[in-house]
């Protein structure tokens, strides 16, 4: 299965320069006591900032899923170059070393994909990935759920299979 979200990415963009745009005129209006909406620019300019930060909260907008062969393909990446807040991660990997998956709900609506995959690099012999999944709609994940569940059982199976 795959699972791109191209069109949010491009979307969120398109907001976030938007509200960049917004946030430095009324920014600059207000420094240079310019008044173009009488008071009401500081409260613009305050309003754009939150949002702006808001969307930094929720994450990575573009998320991209690919479950087929024999690998397992998760990538995020940011909106903006230069957007804070937010962590670009990347992971390809076999997919007999998925071990179990959660999706964790946080406040303010951001939701988040943690894999937890064998390694043999630590320790515990188990890693946790993070993947920000805000932008993907409900029906998304539940086709994402889906397909790890199916790569979950085939996991099990394949190691019913070794342990007979």
């Amino acid at each position: 299965m795959k699972l791109q979200t191209k069109q949010t990415k491009s979307k969120i963009t398109i907001v976030n320069i938007i509200l960049l745009i917004i946030f430095f005129t009324s920014f600059f209006f207000s420094y240079m006591d310019i008044q173009v909406m009488e008071k009401n620019d500081e409260i613009i300019c305050f309003v754009s900032f939150i949002l702006l930060i808001y969307l930094s909260y929720l994450g990575c907008s573009f998320f991209r899923y690919d479950s087929g062969g024999e690998t397992l393909i998760l990538q995020n990446q940011k909106a903006l170059p230069f957007s804070f807040l937010v962590k670009e991660t990347q992971s390809d990997f076999p997919k007999r070393k998925l071990v179990n998956y959660k999706v964790v709900n946080k406040f303010l609506f951001k939701r988040k994909l943690e894999i937890y995959i064998t390694s043999k690099r630590v320790s515990s012999g188990m890693t946790k990935i993070s993947f920000d999944i805000s932008y993907l709609s409900s029906k998304e994940v539940k086709n994402l759920k889906i397909s790890l569940d199916k790569v979950m059982k085939e996991n099990s199976q394949y190691q019913d299979a070794l342990n007979v």
